[in-house]
């Protein structure tokens, strides 16, 4: 009798066992079941994983954004720096680099845009992760994270316009003004507001004036006063190149005057 009560026991227990694995499976593989028979699931998503998987491969460090819905879309102008088109870039993460296809930095909000095709040839913008991007080629001009210089600013991304111990960094903004008229029915977008920064010892400093500039160049302020005059350069309306060009004569004097 007791002999047959510890059979009945075991055999309860193996069913309990059982029943238990299978609860486990069921648990396990109902997220597969779901988005195999549901219909709920958008084909532009899958789509985006899909293609996003053929862009980046296993990596995922670009995956790290929300999809990007440009706001005041009927206004006048655009919100992104050179314009409205999405131009061939490079990203640059963690010492990795990703060619783009399509790539703009919107500069009323200082969003980094990526523009991702999927396989059913559906336009995504993405808006990509200040977080993580260190810095990105758009137009053949480099943008740098601050964060990554460990610089303190409002933009989260500026023009560096050189290599070397001294350079430039240019901030750009733009905002929507919300002034509607006849000609701007919807509102508009101003120009490029564009704002200079000298990098001198790890600091930022603004740069209004020639006289500013010159103040951190005190040995050789005769030779930039030269240079500039020569080359026709006026801070306020410089290009990036002729930044450039200003910036690395101011390096070579610098390392002469050192000598």
């Amino acid at each position: 009798m007791e002999l047959s009560k510890k059979v009945k026991f075991k055999k309860s227990k193996t069913i309990l066992q059982i029943i238990g694995l299978l609860f486990f499976l069921y648990i396990l593989f109902l997220p597969l079941l779901i988005v195999g028979q549901s219909s709920d699931v958008p084909s532009s998503i899958i789509s985006l994983i899909d293609s996003t998987q053929k862009i980046y491969g296993s990596n995922d460090l670009l995956i790290n954004g929300k999809v990007y819905y440009q706001p005041n879309r009927m206004a006048k102008g655009t919100p992104f720096l050179f314009s409205p088109i999405f131009e061939q870039g490079t990203i640059f993460t963690r010492g990795l680099s990703f060619e783009v296809a399509g790539l703009n930095y919107n500069i009323v909000d200082h969003e980094l845009i990526l523009l991702n095709i999927t396989a059913d040839g559906a336009k995504l913008h993405i808006k990509l992760s200040n977080i993580l991007i260190d810095s990105f080629l758009l137009n053949n001009y480099l943008f740098v994270n601050l964060n990554e210089l460990n610089i303190s600013s409002n933009y989260p991304y500026m023009l560096a316009t050189n290599k070397g111990l001294y350079y430039f960094l240019i901030g750009y903004d733009k905002e929507f003004v919300n002034r509607y008229s006849e000609n701007d029915p919807y509102g508009k977008f101003s120009g490029t507001k564009k704002t200079l920064f000298l990098v001198y010892d790890s600091a930022l400093v603004r740069i209004n004036s020639k006289k500013t500039f010159l103040e951190y160049f005190p040995t050789i302020k005769k030779e930039i006063s030269t240079f500039l005059k020569k080359h026709k350069i006026k801070l306020s309306k410089a290009s990036p190149e002729q930044l450039k060009q200003l910036m690395e004569f101011c390096n070579n004097q610098m390392v002469k005057s050192y000598e």
